[in-house]
């Protein structure tokens, strides 16, 4: 009864983090399911992999809410959305099957570097992006944005996130502003979510460390009641995401993801 409080717990976190940075919420579910799984005595060497694998379903929903939300406030690029989501699920495929062949610690420092990498870039650098709207650092059209999209769906897919966090700097240099883009990284969470979890269940089938009520790498019990809070939430999220400042906004999303980055290093 516990666990299932702390994972409605932790998908009211994730759909209000899904609503204002279009992120899905995975930066914090992976390290935290990663915590629940270890207390609740889940074998070592498949819990990261599970959390991955859990933490993409439980994205789909919130991803999906979060959208729509955002597309009521006419935040979402639809117009970019299908060619990026198409490299997005090729990417998604081939970055599960790859991340569960690495070591467990492997993937844990992959995921450090990264949360540490663009949490400071969003910080420090994107700014110039925030003042300067106007500027086009990056072309992104029909025929490139397949491609932009399949190393997000591979990373995204391999770290297991919904692609907000690089979707989102990618758009804004583009020349988007910081609101369009995480609306449009909401949609993209979508179809990743899909593919990176279908490639996690195929490739865990079979294990024989995993525990009950499993699919491969993903724990049915924590997505139902993540998916169910995060629903809820992510409205409000995207409400939020409105009401503040872009600049604001851009800065708490790096903090966010440093913050993140450091739980993922001690855990």
């Amino acid at each position: 009864m516990i666990d299932i409080v702390i994972f409605l717990a932790l998908g009211a976190c994730t759909g209000l983090l899904a609503g204002m940075f279009g992120i899905g919420g995975g930066s914090v579910l992976v390290p935290a399911l990663m915590f629940i799984f270890y207390g609740m005595g889940f074998e070592a060497s498949i819990v990261i992999y599970l959390a991955i694998g859990t933490s993409l379903t439980s994205i789909f929903f919130s991803a999906l809410s979060s959208t729509y939300s955002h597309h009521l406030k006419q935040s979402v690029e639809w117009s970019l959305v299908t060619p990026l989501s198409i490299g997005m699920v090729v990417g998604a495929l081939i970055g599960s099957k790859y991340a569960t062949s690495l070591e467990s610690n492997d993937l844990k420092l992959i995921i450090t570097i990264f949360l540490f990498a663009v949490g400071a870039e969003m910080v420090f650098s994107y700014s110039q992006f925030i003042i300067n709207k106007t500027k086009k650092t990056l072309s992104i059209s029909n025929v490139t944005a397949p491609l932009h999209g399949s190393w997000i769906g591979f990373l995204s897919s391999v770290i297991g996130i919904g692609g907000g966090s690089f979707t989102t700097p990618l758009m804004i240099a583009g020349g988007y502003n910081v609101r369009k883009g995480i609306g449009t990284a909401a949609a993209c969470g979508v179809p990743i979510a899909i593919a990176g979890a279908l490639g996690y269940m195929l490739f865990g089938h079979g294990n024989s460390d995993l525990p009950n009520f499993t699919s491969g790498f993903i724990f049915w019990p924590a997505v139902a009641a993540i998916s169910f809070a995060s629903i809820l939430t992510a409205k409000v999220g995207a409400n939020l995401s409105h009401a503040l400042s872009e600049v604001m906004l851009k800065r708490m999303f790096g903090i966010f993801l440093i913050i993140v980055g450091v739980m993922v290093m001690i855990s």
